[in-house]
């Protein structure tokens, strides 16, 4: 019995060159041409911070100086910076509001009405424009039009908001 045990470990320490001439009981297993997924847990991806744009960034650069100009009463050099300003960001509401505001302190009425009018065909609830171009309307006798827009006002913001106060102030008891 020793001598088959002896032979039982030469045949299974045998080389690999020999293991062809076995045979094994056991199938080899099978390798699946489909890999497998690496990971299934989705990969966190950054969400981008939104920047503000550097046309918004200037603009608002811009107004904050020509306000400097304008709160010193040098409408003369607030309107020459607006008409640069306005070219650089056409279609501003804010510009053209303040371009009609210069406009109108310095007694050029008829360029601050066309510049209030754009001011509000480019936002028709700037409340602002609706403000100024109610007072230019009092300065050229316009006070039936002042008290359109100081009823648009009052619906847009109410009796207590700064605009819709200065202009019932410029239209007085008219």
């Amino acid at each position: 019995m020793r001598k088959i045990v002896l032979v039982s470990l030469l045949l299974t320490s045998m080389p690999a060159a020999n293991a062809a001439d076995r045979v094994e009981s056991t199938p080899a297993p099978v390798v699946s041409a489909t890999p497998t997924p690496a990971r299934t847990t989705p990969t966190p991806v950054a969400t981008p911070t939104p920047v503000p744009s550097v046309a918004a960034k200037n603009v608002n650069t811009e107004l904050t100086k020509i306000r400097s100009l304008i709160e010193a009463k040098n409408f003369s050099a607030a309107l020459s910076a607006l008409k640069v300003a306005d070219k650089a960001f056409p279609n501003n509401a804010d510009i053209n509001n303040l371009l009609g505001y210069s406009a109108r302190n310095l007694k050029q009425y008829k360029p601050a009405a066309t510049y209030y009018v754009k001011a509000l065909k480019i936002d028709p609830n700037h409340l602002g424009a609706l403000e100024y171009q109610g007072e230019l309307f009092m300065l050229t006798k316009k006070t039936s039009d002042a008290k359109k827009n100081l009823d648009k006002l009052k619906s847009l913001c109410g009796v207590n908001c700064e605009e819709y106060i200065d202009l019932k102030k410029a239209i007085g008891n008219k």
